[in-house]
């Protein structure tokens, strides 16, 4: 919060994240103050400790058992990186603005979920109302925006997290780096159904993955079901959930046929729509 006058008043990314938080399905992010059993994610991912102690709860929050820590160690990235991918992501798009991502800054549940923003430090284009705000980082366009997001996720949380957790478990480097692109993938497609318009995943998923990875396997296809366009994720790793008793890859699951995928992608559509009629 900021002081103007004898009044406080919240901070601009404080109202864009509320808004988020008010428009995006399942969206976890948050703004202020970290509370009771958050961690700075700067202190988790540069501590084998930590994230052994993370890893622990996702095999008990997923009742894993022993001998499922390869499994884990992906949940692990895909869990860490959804909260502040999507919180990234809304806020870019919904708004044209992004929180401050440093690891610093950026505070998670390591026994739990969700991710809260402390800093009230935000980046913005020329345009955006609150550019002249004290806490107002102006970057030149759009692409400054992605470019911003991509490094601090990268080089800020990924690659040491990445080299910490393969100290701790049997998970590969490759393995990690495709889960986390395809979490941001996950993420923009999230936020182009909410939004509604198939045109913002068909731009942003190939401008971030260019950004993220050389190799550039993970992608997204416009699906036509019942008369209407919808996205479906192009993978470029798989989540090994299939290992686990009793489940079954995803239906995006990279190990499948592409006709597979639209196939159980299209059925995985009617069964939500039939639900969301029965409610």
């Amino acid at each position: 919060m900021q002081t103007i006058g004898n009044e406080l008043t919240r901070s601009p990314i404080e109202e864009t994240l509320a808004r988020a938080a008010a428009t995006v399905p399942y969206f976890s992010a948050s703004f202020g103050e970290p509370t009771h059993g958050m961690v700075r994610a700067g202190n988790v991912i540069n501590d084998p400790a930590m994230v052994t102690q993370y890893l622990d709860y996702v095999e008990s929050a997923y009742k894993m058992g022993d001998g499922y820590r390869q499994i884990a160690a992906s949940f692990l990235v895909l869990g860490y990186f959804w909260p502040p991918m999507l919180g990234a992501a809304a806020c870019m798009l919904l708004e044209r603005r992004v929180p401050d991502l440093s690891t610093s800054n950026v505070w998670l549940n390591i026994n739990g979920y969700g991710v809260r923003f402390s800093s009230p430090r935000f980046y913005a284009l020329p345009d955006d109302p609150d550019a002249a705000h004290p806490d107002a980082t102006v970057v030149p366009d759009i692409g400054a925006l992605r470019d911003y997001i991509a490094a601090t996720f990268t080089d800020g949380h990924a690659e040491p997290l990445f080299a910490t957790l393969r100290s701790v478990a049997p998970y590969g480097l490759n393995g990690m780096r495709a889960n986390y692109v395809d979490r941001m993938v996950s993420a923009l497609i999230w936020m182009s159904d909410v939004i509604g318009d198939p045109a913002v995943a068909e731009t942003e998923v190939p401008a971030f993955v260019s950004r993220m990875t050389d190799k550039r396997r993970a992608g997204v296809i416009q699906v036509e079901h019942r008369a209407k366009p919808r996205m479906l994720q192009i993978r470029s790793g798989c989540c090994l959930n299939y290992r686990l008793p009793g489940r079954e890859k995803c239906e995006t699951c990279s190990l499948l046929s592409m006709d597979e995928r639209i196939a159980r992608f299209c059925a995985s559509l009617d069964q939500q729509e039939a639900a969301s009629v029965a409610d």
